[in-house]
């Protein structure tokens, strides 16, 4: 099978690394002809908390030199969605699945608009990624990348399977499921409370439990989203402090990629977390007034970055 990952930021530089090293012929596409070539030169580096490091000579290429692939894997931030959306015709082969396992909500949308909802998958990886560099990336938090076929995709069991299967050969614990669409808010109640605190207060994951009045805020944040989930026909039947409290324990060393993109002067996704939460909340009646504050007080801050105080 021939893969694209679209997108060098963190995941796309550990899923690209993982599935050349399982033997796939897979091509990191990056738009920036800069950024191509240092990481032609340097490789991608992968580290582990232990100290190991390694450096994996992934193939790299511009969207117009990758050729077509059976699969392309989309990972850029939210906000880079529609532009990436746009070189997926270029990408996807006959046939060709393209698979977002990018966070928040709107992507698949936004996918459908260039390519249709046939050959689309949805994904969630619920990995602590850190990009230390170019092409520089540790590996904070291991968890499972779930796949699967979301509404209006014509991609079949087996397809699924397949792809399931190479993610996990490449040591990825993958699990294919049919509720997809369940699957991705699970991660966006988690992201909401996690993601815009560890921003605002520029703090590991691990330490946001440790923090009684801003934990109350995270939480609040996933509850809403819960609520906003259960108006839209999804019965997501978990508890959100718990598990908001297990991803915090898991990923306890990890920066936030929302924290990651406000220490690098990075524009974030909030408008595809806790922005998604409150627009969606308010198209159907249900307040989400932590999700909004949120929303507001991290674009707030996007804006104030050439007032900032050093």
């Amino acid at each position: 099978m021939k893969i694209a990952v679209l997108g060098p930021g963190a995941l796309g530089c550990l899923l690209a690394a993982r599935l050349y090293e399982a033997g796939e012929a897979v091509t990191l596409v990056d738009y920036r002809p800069g950024r191509a070539a240092l990481l032609k030169r340097q490789g991608i580096e992968l580290k582990t908390l232990e100290g190991a490091s390694r450096v994996v000579p992934v193939p790299i290429a511009s969207p117009t030199e990758a050729g077509a692939r059976d699969l392309t894997i989309v990972t850029v931030k939210a906000y880079q969605t529609r532009a990436a959306a746009r070189d997926l015709p270029l990408l996807m082969a006959a046939g060709g699945m393209a698979l977002t396992v990018q966070n928040g909500l709107g992507n698949l949308e936004e996918l459908a608009r260039e390519v249709g909802w046939g050959r689309l998958l949805a994904g969630a990886a619920l990995l602590g990624v850190t990009r230390e560099g170019e092409g520089r990336v540790l590996l904070a938090g291991q968890g499972p990348i779930f796949i699967g076929a979301p509404a209006g995709s014509q991609v079949t069991p087996g397809e699924v399977q397949d792809v399931a299967r190479r993610f996990r050969q490449a040591g990825l614990g993958c699990q294919e499921r049919d509720d997809i669409e369940a699957v991705l808010w699970e991660k966006l109640l988690v992201n909401v409370g996690l993601n815009p605190l560890t921003a605002l207060l520029r703090v590991p994951n691990g330490v946001l439990p440790q923090l009684p009045g801003a934990w109350e805020l995270a939480v609040a944040a996933a509850r809403e989203a819960q609520a906003v989930a259960r108006a839209a026909g999804l019965h997501l039947d978990l508890d959100p402090e718990a598990r908001l409290r297990q991803v915090c324990t898991a990923t306890a060393a990890n920066r936030s990629s929302m924290l990651q993109d406000v220490l690098a002067g990075r524009p974030t996704e909030i408008e595809a977390l806790n922005g998604q939460v409150a627009a969606r909340g308010q198209a159907m009646g249900v307040a989400t007034p932590i999700n909004d504050l949120l929303t507001r007080l991290l674009l707030a801050l996007e804006a104030a970055a050439p007032w900032r105080l050093q």
